[in-house]
């Protein structure tokens, strides 16, 4: 079998979302034949450097497709790229050389109708419900009409199941090679300019509301004692913001330079608010990997993975709760070693490995059987 997986993204960014989209074309590539799909953006795109930024295993495959000299990614350039990517998918599938497609965008709607009418299985990757009324309708299309629905975790398989589909759990993961950090806590905070006997709590992700980042602030002015450290892509809001003291925000940083930065940690904090936005965070698994505790909201998605006994769960949309949980982190050496370990063992089953395998049968046995209801 040999499928094509099409997004519009420029994968020359070094994102938590390309890294996703990379390792999962990679891990099923390793069982099932898969290119990535993806615009020519202006400038050379060179794999090898993909693959080196992202940490994988192998250069994944790629085609690039010409997309009227859009020079950035975006919604206009997302739907004009169904315009080659369906003129590409016409020409596979007179060669017969298209057996499935594999898509993460309800923007793809175009496409998915298209292998509809030439009758190629399509698989639909989500990772929360749709959101707004135009994202509903065209989620709803496709999840009607697609072979197979490929979910991040069971809070959000509840709502895929009213389309009778074929359904795949299959939350993200992590390569356990990328975060085996061998150099001592006090050497990474040397090599990064924090303080060496300070308490730090450090947060990756987009630097945004939606993130909890507000609930970061409010934590930080109740713990003053406690170094807060952001990284990752700073949202507007945050842009001027005025911050107490004790937050310090790094900005974006490589992907490979995110395990020392986590490792240089007391604390790992995933302060998801309880909105759609916070379902199954691909930087959940990297810090378990880390070897480092982790203080994250009690959310019913994240609470699939983290439990109370390999990490503190607190209170979600408060800053005073998140506090309280950093503390007891802090504090209780004993708890915050178990919770640590605990968590690097229960990861060992989140690698991006057992994750293609998972997604390739799921491909192999949908495409065999397309009348089952469910699975």
């Amino acid at each position: 079998m040999k499928g094509f997986y099409f997004h519009n993204t420029d994968i020359r960014n070094t994102r938590a979302h390309t890294s996703q989209l990379l390792n999962t074309v990679v891990s099923i590539d390793a069982r099932l034949s898969i290119y990535l799909i993806v615009p020519r953006y202006y400038g050379e795109t060179k794999l090898d450097l993909i693959k080196e930024n992202h940490g994988l295993p192998v250069v994944p495959k790629v085609i690039l497709l010409w997309n009227f000299g859009i020079r950035n990614s975006g919604i206009v350039s997302f739907i004009l790229f169904n315009l080659p990517a369906i003129w590409f998918l016409f020409v596979k599938k007179i060669k017969k050389e298209a057996d499935f497609l594999y898509i993460r965008s309800s923007f793809f709607l175009p496409l998915v109708i298209a292998a509809y009418v030439l009758r190629i299985p399509c698989y639909y990757e989500t990772h929360r419900k749709p959101m707004s009324l135009s994202e509903r309708c065209r989620d709803y299309i496709i999840g009607n009409l697609a072979t197979g629905i490929v979910v991040a975790s069971n809070y959000v398989r509840d709502y895929y199941l009213s389309y009778k589909k074929r359904i795949l759990v299959a939350h993200d993961a992590v390569s356990l090679k990328r975060f085996a950090v061998v150099i001592d806590k006090k050497e990474a905070r040397r090599n990064l300019g924090f303080m060496l006997n300070e308490n730090i709590c450090v947060y990756t992700g987009t630097i945004s509301r939606l993130k909890g980042i507000n609930y970061v602030i409010d934590a930080a002015r109740v713990a003053p004692k406690v170094i807060f450290i952001l990284v990752g892509l700073v949202s507007p809001e945050f842009t001027n913001a005025e911050l107490p003291p004790n937050v310090r925000i790094l900005g974006k940083k490589e992907q490979k330079e995110l395990p020392a930065i986590l490792h240089a940690a007391n604390v790992l904090l995933l302060p998801h608010p309880n909105n759609e936005y916070s379902q199954s965070p691909m930087k959940l698994f990297e810090y378990m990997a880390s070897g480092v505790p982790i203080v994250a909201s009690r959310l019913p998605s994240i609470s699939e993975v983290l439990n109370d006994q390999n990490a503190i769960l607190v209170e979600a949309n408060s800053g005073e709760a998140l506090a309280l949980g950093i503390k007891k982190a802090i504090n209780d050496v004993d708890l915050s070693r178990a919770v640590a370990e605990r968590a690097y063992n229960d990861v060992q089953n989140y690698t991006w490995e057992k994750r293609g395998i998972a997604i390739a049968e799921f491909i192999v046995n949908t495409t065999r059987i397309p009348n089952e209801e469910n699975i």
